[in-house]
């Protein structure tokens, strides 16, 4: 009987912490450079996307001085990246609760960027939001539910 009751008392524990929102936590919290990763090389530098899909050159399109600039120091123009020295982007940080997180970032050109390109440049657009799903929320999850219930590593 005594096992019953521990396998029991595993799974509340694990349900308190999933339900509690703890558990989404510190997975989101473990991912965080792998989140901020997905947002700044991914959506903003790689397909020059904001968190809604939508193309930042489509409605913010780079200056002809940008341009040349950019050029000049062999970076993509064809899009806008929001990187040149990429001090915006390595501020980004997360911002995290139980129930949701932000990303966001401390540079001091974030508010001049967001005012200009609107706040949709700090998150994930539904396709990364899938893929932390698929790739870090469901694994960890799982996991967890593995060593809490059957105490497996």
């Amino acid at each position: 009987m005594k096992m019953i009751t521990d396998l029991r008392d595993r799974l509340a524990s694990f349900n308190d912490d999933l339900g509690s929102g703890r558990m989404i936590q510190d997975i989101i919290l473990e991912h965080e450079a792998d989140i901020v990763a997905m947002n700044a090389d991914e959506q903003l530098y790689e397909q020059g996307e904001n968190a809604l899909g939508v193309s930042i050159m489509s409605y913010k399109p780079y200056a002809d001085s940008t341009i040349r600039r950019k050029r000049a120091k062999g970076q993509p123009y064809n899009r806008v990246t929001l990187r040149d020295e990429g001090d915006f982007e390595r501020s980004f940080f997360l911002k995290v609760s139980l129930f949701d997180f932000q990303i966001a970032a401390s540079d001091f050109k974030t508010e001049y960027l967001t005012r200009r390109y609107g706040d949709e440049i700090l998150g994930l657009s539904d396709e990364n939001i899938g893929v932390l799903r698929r790739e870090y929320l469901y694994p960890g999850i799982m996991d967890r539910m593995k060593r809490r219930v059957y105490g497996r590593r």
